[in-house]
């Protein structure tokens, strides 16, 4: 199931989505629209950011061998704190929705 048909539930626990893209801002927008524009979106061509963040899928695309991102979860308190992540190992894997918000569930009622 798709992030985005769970953006009621995120919000409900005070959980705001940022997708961190390493295409141009265009691109970003492109795929803003695509997720009817629920998800705030950060544009990083360059990879510099999603590098420090250790998510850079070196020649990761398949079909140009292009640097790109690997497809990463975080959660991070309005202390920048990192509280818990999973991360793939290409970009072509990602974790199922229902499992993510149950994880995520799970750390924020831990820290009540």
């Amino acid at each position: 199931m798709k992030l985005e048909n769970k953006i009621e539930e995120l919000n409900s626990i005070g959980v705001q989505v940022i997708a961190i893209c390493k295409g141009t801002v265009q691109d970003s927008q492109i795929t803003k629209n695509k997720t009817k524009g629920l998800f705030s979106f950060v544009s990083d061509p360059s990879g510099s950011f999603i590098d420090s963040l250790g998510l850079l899928d070196e020649g990761g695309n398949p079909f140009t061998g292009e640097d790109t991102a690997r497809i990463g979860k975080m959660l991070v308190d309005k202390k920048a704190e990192l509280l818990w992540f999973r991360f793939t190992e290409n970009n072509r894997v990602r974790i199922a929705s229902p499992e993510l918000i149950s994880k995520i569930g799970q750390v924020i009622n831990n820290r009540k």
